[in-house]
């Protein structure tokens, strides 16, 4: 985390820097494996706090680790874009449940209604992929009513494609 903050530190004091990016494929998890008491609201907080005018953003968050207590922070600090990219790969249950990403439809609305309740004006983006093995014609409608449902700002649209290596690769009914 010292690195991070030094590194946002040196570019800010520069004066060539306006906006701070904290990139990563998951960066919201950032923290979970450290037991030092870092972790993703304590380096927003942290960042944030700088004597410098700028704005920060970051992405891509995963809806497992979008907290109440980060929805807040970006809510609550002047600095904070109020830009959130949350994929939701899919609107189906089954289908989340398939692509293993440990949260349902259900989950996923809530979350989008702690940040419309929290941050009003909030910009949403998403991911959706359509056609992910054993998809049915149901959980493709289930898709397309999330998607009504939240009323995104922009959202990045994918057909299902193979990749090696991926438990998907295996599965039937592609």
């Amino acid at each position: 985390m010292k690195d991070i903050i030094l590194e946002a530190e040196q570019l800010l004091m520069s004066g060539k820097y306006r906006e701070i990016t904290l990139l990563g494929q998951n960066v919201n998890s950032y923290g979970n494996d450290l037991n030092d008491g870092s972790n993703f609201k304590v380096l927003i907080d942290k960042l944030t706090d700088l004597n410098y005018d700028f704005r920060l953003k970051f992405m891509t968050s995963h809806p497992k680790d979008l907290s109440d207590e980060v929805i807040e922070l970006i809510a609550r600090k002047e600095r904070m874009s109020k830009f959130i990219h949350l994929p939701v790969q899919s609107g189906s249950t089954a289908v989340l449940k398939a692509m293993n990403r440990k949260y349902t439809r259900e989950d996923y609305l809530r979350l989008i209604t702690k940040i419309k309740n929290a941050i009003p004006d909030a910009g949403l983006s998403s991911d959706v992929m359509v056609g992910f093995p054993g998809e049915t014609e149901q959980d493709f409608l289930d898709t397309l009513s999330l998607i009504e449902e939240v009323k995104f700002d922009n959202l990045y649209m994918f057909v299902y494609s193979k990749r090696s290596g991926t438990a998907a690769e295996k599965m039937p009914n592609k």
